[in-house]
């Protein structure tokens, strides 16, 4: 975001209580990015290599392995390499979403870490944990349905048909 975005003040509903003031590290080309990369191909990552880290791990870079996409030959010619599988992003985004709203016990990504980290980010009282003694209790959300509705849908999913 530029340096001036209305967001960037906003201590409300991003980061509670602080105010971003850095500035975007610079947009790297992926032929760039494959010049870095390909100097670590002797790094062997295994369970034997103790988590070896490329040189200036947390100073410049946080990789700790190189992505096997870019064994790709289109790879490094990609303008952002960071682009993915259209098709495997919907279906993880559309499975992350069913299972919270369906409260899927498990799979949901609606758990109690991601409840501790909510006062750091946002004031959603609704969403917070209650304390009652020992015992942490995580509220219902709003978007997750009740039994009700999660019946009704199943029902729905069990009677669609789809025409040939």
């Amino acid at each position: 975001m530029p340096i001036n975005h209305k967001y960037k003040k906003n201590i409300k509903d991003f980061f509670v209580g602080r105010v971003e003031r850095s500035v975007a590290s610079p947009i790297s080309s992926g032929e760039e990015l494959y010049d870095v990369v390909s100097q670590y191909k002797g790094i062997v990552f295994s369970f034997q290599s103790d988590k070896q880290k490329f040189p200036g791990f947390a100073v410049t870079h946080n990789w700790v392995t190189p992505s096997i996409f870019w064994e790709l030959p289109c790879w490094k010619t990609n303008l952002f390499c960071q682009n993915l599988d259209v098709m495997h992003i919907k279906k993880n985004v559309f499975k992350n979403i069913f299972n919270m709203v369906i409260d899927m016990k498990g799979k949901t990504k609606d758990n109690m870490k991601a409840r501790i980290d909510i006062p750091l980010f946002c004031h959603c009282k609704n969403m917070k944990l209650v304390y009652n003694g020992s015992r942490v209790i995580k509220p219902k959300d709003s978007f997750t349905l009740d039994k009700n509705a999660k019946l009704f849908f199943y029902q729905w999913i069990k009677d669609l048909r789809f025409s040939k």
